[in-house]
Formats: C-alpha cells, sequence, structure tokens
C-alpha cells in the first residue's frame, strides 16, 4: 500500500515538472513568434493547458503572469470570457499572495477588460478604478492613463459623454507628459471611439488616424486594425467611398486571418451602413447579418444593440414589420440593460417611425413621451439635444393632427 501511494506521489511530481517545462516551451514560442494571432489560433488549447500548469503554485506565478502578457491580446478576440475571469482570478490571488502590486494591477485592469464586453460596466469600473489607484501609487504614469482613458468609455456609455471625454484628454495629457507613445495612440483611439459617438464625425477620424499612425510606429497589427477599423466607420459617414472600398477588403483579410472575431463583426457592421447609406439594402443587410452572426460567438451587448437597430431601421424601409419590431424591440431591451440612453432614445425613436408607416399613430405619443423623460436626465450634449429637440417637436406635432382629427369628428 505504501509503495503505491510512493508511485503516486513519483509520478505527480514528474508529471507537475513536464507540465511546467511544456508551459515554458510554449511561452518561449508565443514571445519569439512575429505573428502570436497565428499562433494561437492553431494551438490555442496547448496553451491554455500550459498556463493552467504555471498558475498551479506561487512558485510559477511569474511564469503564468508572462503567459497571460504575451497571450491576453490576442485571445481577447476570441471573446472566451468565462475561462479567462477564472484564469485572471486565480493570478490575481497569487499576485496578492506575492505581493506583487504592479502584477496585480495589471491583471486587475485586465479583468475589467473582460467584464466591460459582457456588460458588467459596474464591475469593470470598479477593477479598472483599483488598477488604476495602484498604477498611480507606484508612479506609473503611462499605466495610469490607460486605465483613465478606459474609464473615461464608461462615463460615456453611462450618458456622461462631457466627464467621459474630459477624462479622456487628461489621460492624452499624462501620456504625452510620461512620452508614452502606446498610451498617446491608446488614448486617441478611445476618443476616436467617443467623438463617433457623439456624432463628431471629423474630430473623430484625426484622433483614429494619429492612433493609426502611431500603432504603425509601434508595429502592433491588432490595435493598427482596431484604428483602421475605425477610419473606415468616420469615411463611411463623411462619404469618402473610394477610400472605404480601397482599405475595407485587405482589412477583412487580416482580421480573419489573426482570428479577431470582435473587430471583424464591428468592420461588418460599419460597412454594413456604408451599403446602407447607398441604399443598397441587400448588401446592408448582408453585412449586419453576417456581423449578427459573427456576435453570436462573441455576445458583445453593446455592439448587438447597435445590429438590431439598425436592421429595424432596415426592415421597416423594406416594410417587414414583424422582423422590423423584433429587432427594435431588442435594440431598445439591450440599451436599457446597457444604460445607454441616448441609443436607447434613439431606438424607441425609430419603433415610433415602424408605427407610423404601418399607420398605428395611437401607439406612437407614449413611445416618444418615454423617450423624452429619458433623455431630459442625461448629459446635455449636442446630439442629445438635437434627438430630443426632434422628438420634442413630433410629438407637439402629432398632438396638433390627433386635435384636428377630433375637432373634424
Amino acid at each position: 500500500m505504501n509503495k503505491t501511494v510512493s508511485n503516486q506521489n513519483h509520478w505527480r511530481k514528474i508529471f507537475q515538472r513536464q507540465s511546467l517545462i511544456n508551459a515554458e516551451h510554449w511561452l518561449d514560442v508565443v514571445e519569439k513568434e512575429e505573428e502570436p494571432a497565428n499562433l494561437v489560433g492553431i494551438d490555442y488549447e496547448n496553451l491554455l493547458r500550459a498556463l493552467e500548469a504555471a498558475l498551479a503554485s506561487p512558485t510559477t506565478f511569474d511564469l503564468a503572469y508572462r503567459l497571460i502578457r504575451a497571450l491576453f491580446s490576442v485571445v481577447y478576440g476570441y471573446a472566451d470570457w468565462d475561462r479567462w475571469l477564472i484564469y485572471l482570478d486565480q493570478a490575481l490571488a497569487l499576485s496578492q499572495e506575492l505581493k506583487k502590486p504592479l502584477e496585480e494591477a495589471y491583471l486587475l485592469e485586465r479583468k475589467g477588460d473582460v467584464l466591460f464586453p459582457t456588460n458588467h460596466l459596474p464591475e469593470a469600473k470598479k477593477f479598472y478604478q483599483q488598477a488604476g489607484n495602484k498604477f498611480n501609487e507606484l508612479q506609473k504614469i503611462g499605466d495610469y492613463s490607460r486605465i483613465l482613458a478606459k474609464l473615461s468609455v464608461i462615463y460615456d456609455l453611462q450618458g456622461d459623454s462631457t466627464q467621459g471625454i474630459e477624462l479622456c484628454q487628461h489621460a492624452l495629457s499624462l501620456a504625452y507628459s510620461a512620452g508614452d507613445i502606446q498610451g498617446i495612440a491608446h488614448a486617441k483611439l478611445t476618443l476616436s471611439h467617443m467623438y463617433s459617438r457623439a456624432r463628431n464625425w471629423k474630430e473623430g477620424l484625426v484622433a483614429a488616424q494619429v492612433a493609426y499612425e502611431l500603432y504603425q510606429e509601434l508595429n502592433e497589427l491588432e490595435f493598427s486594425n482596431k484604428a483602421l477599423m475605425n477610419i473606415v466607420a468616420f469615411w463611411a459617414e463623411l462619404n469618402n467611398w473610394e477610400e472605404v472600398d480601397q482599405v475595407s477588403r485587405p482589412l477583412i483579410e487580416s482580421l480573419i486571418a489573426s482570428g479577431d472575431i470582435r473587430t471583424l463583426s464591428l468592420l461588418k457592421n460599419n460597412l454594413g451602413v456604408v451599403a446602407f447609406n447607398q441604399d443598397d439594402h441587400k448588401k446592408a443587410e448582408s453585412l449586419w447579418q453576417d456581423a449578427l452572426r459573427l456576435h453570436s460567438q462573441i455576445q458583445e451587448p453593446t455592439e448587438l444593440a447597435g445590429l438590431y437597430n439598425n436592421l429595424g431601421v432596415l426592415y421597416t424601409i423594406l416594410a417587414e414589420w414583424t422582423a422590423a419590431e423584433e429587432m427594435l424591440q431588442k435594440a431598445i431591451a439591450a440599451y436599457k440593460a446597457l444604460g445607454d440612453v441616448y441609443n436607447w432614445a434613439n431606438a424607441l425613436d425609430n419603433l415610433a417611425d415602424l408605427y407610423e408607416a404601418q399607420g398605428d399613430t395611437a401607439v406612437i405619443s407614449p413611445i416618444l413621451e418615454e423617450a423624452i423623460a429619458g433623455l431630459q436626465v442625461v448629459d446635455r450634449t449636442p446630439h442629445t439635444q438635437k434627438l430630443l429637440a426632434s422628438m420634442q417637436n413630433r410629438l407637439q406635432n402629432l398632438h396638433k393632427t390627433n386635435k384636428k382629427k377630433t375637432e373634424g369628428l
């Protein structure tokens, strides 16, 4: 009996040692690979097993941490959220046990990165704030700047656009003061997102172009693609169709090759907007449905809501009433869950368009009243005020029409 137990311990130690040798091998391969996305696409499960082995003991934390750093940006595009939350929790516990505050700060940030796209904005905000506090205490100004930029997006999504842009501008100034080129690029990319939500196409385009040029200098393909995708979106809004056509095909090929499903789905959404604005409704539907299928793999609520809204507007134009209502109701529910009041109100306005197109005017007033009430309590930005004024005028005209109809009876 004792001999059997002894043998089990012996073989368990051999297995553990072999697992760590395997983990070190994979780390060496990933760090030396010029295109790690290709490697991850082929050997994803092997790499995760290597990470799991390294997370099994405090003595191999440094190995696990380096693997997370090497893999995270690539696998983020896979949207493997649940599994990575487990890995990050394990790594965080080890970093705290070993009293490694810099590593802990980085892991707190990464946990926020996973929670953010899964519609856990309050939790993501909490982890970003904890990471920011630690980076600030450690006087890591560039890292602190990056956290502020990420927090600014959450403020913007929660309806406080002014504070969001101000916070991102502060992040940008800190990155400049630290000479942190990557931090500047990240802040510019974030600003481009917020300018897009504010319908400020020209300033958004400039910010995205600066980010793209900096990422190109840093040889960061993943973020270069994200910036270029934003540039395509702004070109579309500014009717620069030729530029969109020239860039979109090679960008799609690059995203497919890297396995970045998330950015590819965003690009398909933007290209759908291009087709829609050119009145090519069949192509727009195809692109948006492609994006919807891609999002079924990653389940990112923010972008799903936008796709539902876009398809709802399209199906209204095509007089496909049932499909239009289904999409718009999904968009309204998704935006409400996100706390994105502007787009929630915009989707309600689109629902009112649908009912008006069907001649069902009786239900329009309460829809508009609900949207107006919601918009009046959010940050007074130009685009929210424009939508608010439009709906107020529409409601007033609807009341006048109803009054005339009543008087004519």
